[in-house]
C-alpha cells in the first residue's frame, strides 16, 4: 500500500462533474433543509402540492428530543459544505476530507431511509419536501462515493521521491 501523505492540492483536479454535482446537491439539501426548519416554526407558510407536508411535519416523529428533525438535516449539510469548502481551499487534506463526507452522506442517507420508512408506513403520508431532501441526500452519498474513488485512486505527488522510469 502506498505511503498515503496529505494530498498536493493542486496535483488533483479542482474542477469537472463530481465536485460541481456535489455543490449542487449540497446547496440543495440546505436549501430545503433551511426550508423545512423555517416552516416548522412557521406552519401556515408550508407549501405543498404533493402528499400530505403538515400531516408529515406535525408527526410526534417530526421532532426528536426536542428538536425539529430538520435542524439535523440542516447541520448535516452545512457540516458538508464546510468540509466541502476546505477541501476546495486545501486546508484540508482531500483524503481525509473525502472520506468524511462519504461519512457523513452515508449517516444521512441512513436518516432519511428511517424517515422515508416512518412516512409510508407509520404516519401514512408523505411529505413532497422530505422527498426531496431525502433524494438530494442519497445522491450526494453516490457522488461522494465517486469522488472519493477518483481521491484514492489519483497517484499523491512526492517532491522528496525521485520520478521512476
Amino acid at each position: 500500500m502506498p505511503d498515503r501523505k496529505p494530498a498536493n492540492h493542486a496535483a488533483r483536479a479542482r474542477f469537472g462533474l463530481i465536485p460541481i454535482a456535489q455543490a449542487i446537491f449540497v446547496v440543495a439539501g440546505s436549501i430545503v433543509a433551511a426550508y423545512l426548519v423555517w416552516v416548522h416554526y412557521q406552519q401556515d407558510a408550508l407549501v405543498c402540492g404533493l402528499g400530505d407536508c403538515e400531516k408529515v411535519q406535525t408527526s410526534s416523529y417530526a421532532e426528536f428530543a426536542g428538536i425539529p428533525i430538520a435542524w439535523f438535516g440542516l447541520a448535516l449539510y452545512l457540516a458538508i459544505a464546510a468540509l466541502y469548502v476546505t477541501r476546495r481551499l486545501g486546508t484540508v487534506a482531500e483524503d481525509i476530507a473525502a472520506i468524511l463526507v462519504v461519512g457523513a452522506s452515508f449517516a444521512g442517507t441512513l436518516a432519511v431511509a428511517w424517515l422515508t420508512y416512518l412516512e409510508l408506513w407509520v404516519i401514512h403520508a408523505i411529505c413532497q419536501w422530505c422527498v426531496a431532501f431525502a433524494i438530494v441526500t442519497v445522491l450526494l452519498f453516490v457522488v461522494s462515493v465517486l469522488d472519493l474513488r477518483v481521491v484514492l485512486s489519483t497517484p499523491i505527488d512526492h517532491p522528496d521521491q525521485p520520478e521512476s522510469s
